[in-house]
């Protein structure tokens, strides 16, 4: 899918209001997600493409989060799709990853078993044992 210049233009000044940024964390302005990275959300993802066009169509200004809201209440589906979009191409940055302290992915060895870190996250669920429910 691809979106046209206005639909990305729309996309960017909404996305500036949603994730304004602060406190050392990068806002949705400036960091120029509203292209690859918003197509490689939709092709990841394609299901939220179209009601994420129809909340971008939308008329009416979208200056203010009151504003945004008022758009927002007039079409909830679109604005889920959006706030998807928007977050997940904003999580994919390797700038936002760097000011929250996450790398990404990463493949880890589990051959050695769990770090004492690991092993800390799973002490509870094991000492519990396993719990079987009928189907």
């Amino acid at each position: 899918m691809t979106l046209t210049d206005g639909e990305r233009a729309r996309l960017a000044g909404l996305a500036a209001l949603m994730v304004p940024g602060g406190a050392g964390m990068p806002g949705w302005a400036g960091l120029g997600l509203e292209g690859a990275a918003v197509d490689h959300v939709l092709a990841t993802e394609p299901r939220w493409g179209p009601p994420m066009r129809r909340f971008l169509a939308q008329q009416g200004p979208a200056r203010s989060l009151a504003e945004l809201e008022a758009l927002a209440q007039a079409d909830p589906d679109g604005f889920r799709a959006l706030g998807v979009v928007v977050a997940n191409a904003w999580f994919m940055d390797p700038r936002v990853r760097a000011a929250i302290g996450y790398p990404g992915q990463e493949a880890r060895d589990s051959s050695t078993g769990l770090t004492p870190a690991c092993e800390s996250l799973v002490a509870e669920v094991a000492a519990r044992g396993p719990v079987f429910r009928p189907a």
